[in-house]
């Protein structure tokens, strides 16, 4: 039950932070965060459709949000041609930008931008129109397809494409293939897309696949595959569940509808993570209060694969009690390799540590332990005078006197709460660390036990029993003054002796 009481704390805490995936729409940009973060790249769209004919000069336009102005902006135009090769038809031209009238509501600001096409300079071309935007050295750039003249090369441009010199896609169960596929005709364009295992990820993509024809392609040895034809925006994904964890090169090949020669040779560089990672706690699993705070180590947790990058850590930790569970305390974050637990709190307690790696593979472990309560030490003063248990102690002749037990010892956590109570022949009089005391009334008797109990707030005490004793009241004088009284006695019966001696010594005269 606690087990499961603390997966359901850890996995409310991941779900929570996991990140959504973008949404997909008709336009060709990259969904990033709208909370005006200064990390997010500025996003960029084109007003126009993809995949249009432009027979005059054609005005392309489009927007940018971003948190802040942009420090460059540039627009280019490429060739797509039959055997696949790219050329460049423009120079990479600055693009002017103006601040947009229209209000975004997420705290980012809008420019919007145009520029104009002559098609009569790239006649029978299938082109791609590119547009970089870089803001706080982040950068943004998006591809449109359009036509001039008469042109049997379709084209594809494929949501989140990534340079091999920029950074990779990870994908665990499933790799999702989305884009656009145009051709001039109307007709689908055919996809094919494989995944092919590498060494490392300087390997994969490094290698270009001589290769011509789609018909080429059942010859190869690759890992997974998948075919289709689009027309429009698409998306599509094949199984990637029994490929082992490592890198990939992700192969993206087109041709026409009725041709089977290969046009573009797309290659992302991809991460392959379907393994659980492994959670390991290391730590004691007993103390005692005022021993040193508990420290559980969870840097031995690793990916099977990766290593421990990327690797994330959930802990939750759960106090055990007779009344009913209650939840300390939850820590979450890739920093946290380790839970410290304060040794200043007594009990037994369940640390469970969920560990999730970058795809939200995760693995669970938990370990109980227990912090032993330190019993309190009861000190006892009565008038001043140290006592121990079992001491006799006789009692100033006073009306009243001191108890104090103040001095007691306990943990930092305990200190405060002690509770002193004191009893009289063991019948409890008293509560509170520093009281008065008097012989009770009517009692003759001339000792009697005093007894502290010191308890914490675990209930756990200490206990000092002392015998105290009075002055004997019912002798009629003080030793002193019998001692007195005693040598006055003595005084005067010696003053009496000798004028009796001296009386017999004096002879009488005879008349």
């Amino acid at each position: 039950m606690r087990r499961n009481l603390a997966m359901l704390f850890s996995l409310v805490i991941i779900l929570s932070l996991l990140p959504t995936k973008p949404l997909d729409g008709i336009d060709n940009v990259d969904f990033f965060s709208d909370e005006g973060s200064f990390s997010d790249p500025p996003l960029i769209s084109f007003d126009q459709d993809l995949g249009i004919s432009i027979a005059g000069n054609t005005t392309i336009s489009g927007f940018i949000v971003s948190a802040s102005a942009p420090d460059t902006s540039t627009w280019q135009i490429t060739r797509l041609s039959e055997d696949g090769a790219s050329t460049n038809i423009t120079n990479v031209i600055p693009m002017e930008i103006f601040p947009s009238l229209s209000n975004q509501d997420d705290g980012l600001s809008r420019w919007v931008w145009d520029f104009t096409i002559d098609p009569s300079s790239i006649p029978n071309c299938t082109c791609f129109v590119t547009v970089t935007v870089a803001s706080n050295s982040l950068y943004s750039k998006i591809s449109t397809i359009f036509f001039t003249g008469v042109s049997n090369v379709p084209a594809l441009v494929l949501d989140n494409h990534v340079d091999i010199t920029e950074q990779y896609s990870t994908y665990s169960e499933q790799i999702d293939i989305s884009g656009w596929a145009y051709s001039q005709d109307g007709l689908p364009v055919r996809v094919y897309t494989m995944a092919i295992n590498s060494e490392n990820s300087a390997n994969a993509c490094s290698d270009f696949l001589s290769i011509s024809s789609l018909d080429d392609l059942s010859g190869l040895d690759f890992d997974a595959s998948s075919e289709y034809a689009s027309f429009g925006y698409f998306t599509d994904y094949f199984d990637s569940s029994m490929l082992e964890d490592g890198w990939y090169s992700l192969w993206t090949f087109t041709s026409s509808f009725d041709n089977s020669s290969i046009i573009q040779s797309l290659c992302t560089v991809s991460k392959i993570d379907n393994s659980d990672p492994i959670a390991i706690i290391e730590g004691e699993i007993s103390s005692v209060e005022g021993d040193g705070n508990l420290i559980f180590d969870a840097g031995s947790s690793y990916d099977y694969y990766w290593g421990k990058e990327d690797l994330n850590y959930v802990w939750t930790l759960i106090r055990m009690d007779a009344s009913g569970d209650s939840l300390q305390e939850t820590k979450e974050g890739r920093e946290f390799s380790y839970f410290t637990v304060q040794d200043d709190v007594s009990g037994n307690f369940v640390l469970s540590l969920l560990v999730v790696d970058y795809q939200g593979n995760t693995d669970f472990t938990s370990i109980e332990f227990s912090i032993q309560n330190l019993d309190p030490v009861a000190k006892l003063i009565v008038s001043d005078n140290s006592l121990s248990d079992g001491d006799s102690y006789q009692l100033p002749d006073l009306a009243e006197w001191t108890l104090d037990a103040s001095d007691s010892i306990d943990t930092t956590n305990d200190i405060d709460g002690l509770r002193c109570v004191w009893k009289i022949n063991f019948k409890t009089i008293y509560e509170g660390c520093e009281r008065k005391f008097s012989w009770p009334e009517g009692d003759s008797n001339n000792s009697l036990f005093l007894t502290l109990e010191v308890i914490d707030d675990d209930d756990d005490f200490s206990v000092i029993t002392v015998e105290l004793s009075r002055s004997d009241q019912t002798n009629e004088l003080p030793i002193p003054i019998i001692v007195l009284l005693v040598s006055i006695l003595f005084f005067i019966s010696s003053i009496l002796y000798s004028r009796r001696h001296d009386d017999m010594q004096i002879p009488k005269w005879n008349d």
